[in-house]
């Protein structure tokens, strides 16, 4: 995305020299939830850690099943340890990501919306922006 802002940064300057130095952007914060559910998959990952490497025994160490055994979730994953790796270390957290990576893209100028990626769904084009530039800077 910060390549998207620098080509849009550098197209307005050329058109309205008088930006020239006055075009700032920025990350768009990602939602509040989506930032919980990383750190989320990130502790998930840590607890996973010791019981991969350690196994079995590390089960009887937990008061609640060291007399029940391990789950039996933890007993279907150990069955299929690709497919468990590859859903718990790949897949939910790409699924997270895309949560945190808002896309988002907006122009403004004094405040007001010229242009909202969010709102409209796409990208602008250079067209567009100038319309929307030359009837904002009137």
């Amino acid at each position: 995305m910060q390549r998207n802002y620098l080509v849009i940064k550098q197209f307005l300057e050329q058109e309205f020299p008088e930006l020239q130095g006055n075009i700032s952007g920025g990350n768009y914060p990602p939602p509040a939830y989506a930032v919980l559910l990383m750190q989320l998959v990130s502790i998930i990952h840590i607890c996973i850690i010791p019981f991969a490497l350690i196994g079995d025994v590390l089960w009887s160490y937990l008061p609640y099943f060291s007399s029940r055994g391990p789950p039996k979730i933890y007993k279907t994953a150990k069955q299929y340890p690709m497919q468990t790796f590859m859903i718990l270390f790949f897949l939910v957290p790409t699924v997270v990501q895309s949560k945190i990576t808002t896309g988002a893209f907006e122009i403004m100028l004094d405040d007001e919306v010229i242009f909202s990626k969010m709102a409209m769904g796409r990208f602008p084009d250079y067209p567009e922006l100038l319309q929307k530039f030359q009837q904002a800077l009137k």
